[in-house]
């Protein structure tokens, strides 16, 4: 790093002024709160019910573009627990969202009754989502309002 990169920042530190500046953007359009916030994305959680099966939904909001025909995996770790959990398509493709400049990719993934209760903003500690050979992890977003 140079010298003058160490007295007046570098680009790293204007990065990660512009992504803060991006999500608070995206959090700021939704009328829902978050459930967690990687460096340049926002996802949103909800719960389906469909004939017996249930559906953990996310979307996921920001700079994460996907296309791939493998699926995803999504790891919950929280207090005591750690889920496993599989997207229910193996296609998935992110769409484009505008005005924010960014993507849009809603992913469902396959989870077990008993399990639902578990995904609380309380009890999660962190997400990994794995979607080909990248992890792109999400902590949990606290509410400052």
């Amino acid at each position: 790093m140079g010298v003058f990169a160490k007295l007046f920042g570098g680009k790293k530190n204007e990065d990660n002024i512009a992504n803060d500046n991006y999500i608070e953007t995206i959090i700021k359009s939704s009328v829902n709160v978050p459930l967690a916030l990687s460096t340049d994305s926002v996802m949103y959680v909800g719960y389906n019910e469909l004939g017996g099966y249930y559906y953990l939904q996310t979307f996921i909001v920001g700079r994460l573009k996907v296309k791939t025909k493998t699926g995803a995996k999504l790891e919950v770790v929280g207090n005591n627990y750690s889920l496993n959990l599989n997207s229910d398509m193996p296609e998935l493709e992110s769409e484009p969202a505008h005005p924010l400049e960014g993507y849009v990719t809603k992913i469902d993934f396959e989870i077990d009754k008993n399990d639902v209760d578990k995904i609380k903003r309380s009890n999660v500690k962190t997400l990994s989502l794995f979607i080909k050979k990248e992890k792109h992890v999400f902590s949990i977003y606290e509410n400052k309002e």
